[in-house]
């Protein structure tokens, strides 16, 4: 099985390109690709007609129409689009697992040094003494609760976001930058962004000049889905007064006439 649970369908691409398709046709088509995405690799020709649930005679008459939409290495079927979005979920739960991995290392190499000072008791630190209050009630909060408390909720987001694609999560910094596959991810979350790169150095630098100002800086932010986001929104605002610009009709003044007619003389 794939490694999401669903796929990214571009309804105005699709609808594009399958124009020319009958009823049948089309229920044909999305079956092959839903079976692609399911078991995330080429279709095996010995089974296009099952799949599609077509007679033998059926799929012998639309297959010319579909074929067009897949590559034919002898044996399989084969969609460059699926393979690239399939690609892009590997590397997301690739990227994912290492940095779960690190981060379970990191706790590890900590708890045992704690354990290690504890041991040999050759630690400098001091704890405070527990200050209580009249009724007996200690006053002083357990630091190391209160990280293994964060440190076991940041685990479960993570754990809970197994299956998102990735972005990151930090605070914005004048030297941060979206990820190499940027456009790819937009995609993965609906947002088409063109070709590579897929934004300017200037959007760019407003985005974080926006979030850096006074008042809204934000931590623990997806940045890469929220910055995709924007430049969507914000293309499609400079598009429409750009479109709203070319219908406006020109100005023109007209010129005072300096004469008075005949009959307003006194």
């Amino acid at each position: 099985m794939a490694a999401l649970p669903y796929m990214q369908l571009y309804i105005a691409d699709y609808l594009a390109d399958t124009m020319h398709l009958s009823t049948e046709e089309h229920g044909a088509y999305l079956l092959l690709m839903f079976n692609y995405w399911q078991t995330g690799r080429p279709i095996p020709k010995n089974r296009l007609a099952k799949i599609a649930r077509l007679s033998n005679d059926r799929w012998n008459a639309v297959e010319p129409s579909l074929k067009e939409f897949f590559n034919d290495n002898g044996s399989e079927w084969s969609q460059e689009r699926i393979e690239r979005d399939l690609e892009a979920v590997k590397t997301s739960l690739s990227q994912k697992s290492a940095a779960g991995k690190a981060s379970a290392q990191a706790r590890k190499a900590k708890k045992e040094t704690k354990e290690q000072r504890s041991d040999n008791g050759c630690s400098t630190v001091v704890d405070a003494p527990l200050q209580q209050e009249d009724n007996g009630n200690p006053t002083n909060k357990d630091t190391d609760t209160d990280t293994d408390l964060k440190e076991n909720l940041e685990r479960e987001e993570r754990e809970q976001n197994e299956f998102l694609p990735p972005f990151g999560k930090f605070p914005i910094t004048n030297d941060w930058t979206p990820g190499a596959d940027f456009v790819g991810q937009a995609a993965l979350w609906g947002i088409n962004l063109g070709e590579r790169p897929g934004y300017t150095a200037v959007e760019l630098q407003q985005f974080r000049d926006y979030w850096q100002c006074e008042g809204k800086v934000k931590h623990h932010i997806q940045w890469e889905q929220t910055f995709a986001s924007s430049l969507q929104t914000s293309r499609a605002k400079a598009a429409a007064q750009a479109k709203g610009q070319r219908r406006q009709p020109a100005l023109t003044v007209s010129t005072p006439d300096t004469e008075i007619p005949p009959g307003f003389r006194g």
